[in-house]
């Protein structure tokens, strides 16, 4: 499992220590900068996962400024602003820089995290993967962003070991832990569109790079972790074919 890399522009370092505080309580990994410049800065050296915007610094509107700035420049980040300014007009002028979300100081912790997880869930246009269930998740190529209690955990594609079909879940079993999403196998293989994953059972489908031993005589994978899988004579035959090593 991997935290989520958040960027939080806010001047005021009380309220800053207190967001910080609650976030990293989260699952959140939190770099804090306190202008525009130093914003600019962390987006072009390093990957976040989402972006808290203040819009008053320092007096000036600068949250906005960044924020169009992102978009002429394409930065593909969602982000959303949390402010004290409930102003018609700032409300106007911040809504065409398209923010996920616009939320007003003093925030309710709850709705922090739900906004943040729909930011995450609209970046990605994975609507219909989602909700605030603990057992849905958002993907996208590298990652996984499961909704665990309160929460949203990210879960590198290359930690899972294999993808378990459980009554009407997906079981994933990672390095660290188990993760239950409500998806079918089918539709989870196909919204991974990775070759490292291949079926090797109608209820299995397992990361190769794990892979450790094939007894074939035996229709058994051993993974390097040392669990067995079980090899349906249906998956083998195509798993054979496209492996040219096995002919």
């Amino acid at each position: 499992m991997n935290t989520l890399r958040l960027l939080l522009l806010e001047d005021l370092d009380k309220e800053a220590t207190d967001l910080i505080s609650f976030l990293e309580s989260n699952n959140y990994e939190v770099v804090r900068v306190s202008n525009a410049a130093e914003a600019e800065k962390e987006i072009k050296n390093r990957f976040f996962d989402v972006i808290i915007l203040d819009i008053m610094i320092d007096g000036k509107p600068e949250g906005i400024e960044l924020a169009q700035r992102m978009n002429r420049q394409g930065v593909n980040i969602p982000f959303l602003f949390l402010t004290s300014m409930q102003s018609k007009a700032v409300f106007d002028e911040a809504k065409l820089t398209n923010p996920m979300v616009y939320l007003l100081k003093p925030y309710n912790e709850l709705e922090l995290l739900y906004s943040l997880e729909l930011a995450i869930e609209s970046c990605y246009q994975q609507s219909n993967s989602i909700s605030f269930n603990d057992k849905n998740a958002v993907l996208s190529p590298a990652y996984l962003f499961i909704k665990k209690k309160r929460s949203v955990v990210k879960v590198d594609v290359d930690c899972i070991n294999y993808i378990e079909v459980k009554e009407k879940y997906c079981s994933l079993a990672c390095n660290d832990g188990v993760y239950l999403i409500k998806l079918s196998l089918t539709k989870l293989k196909e919204m991974l569109s990775n070759p490292d994953f291949r079926q090797v059972h109608r209820n299995y489908l397992i990361n190769v790079k794990k892979i450790k031993e094939i007894y074939f005589e035996d229709n058994l994978i051993i993974l390097h972790d040392g669990e067995q899988i079980p090899f349906s004579e249906r998956y083998k035959n195509a798993f054979i074919k496209d492996n040219t090593i096995f002919r």
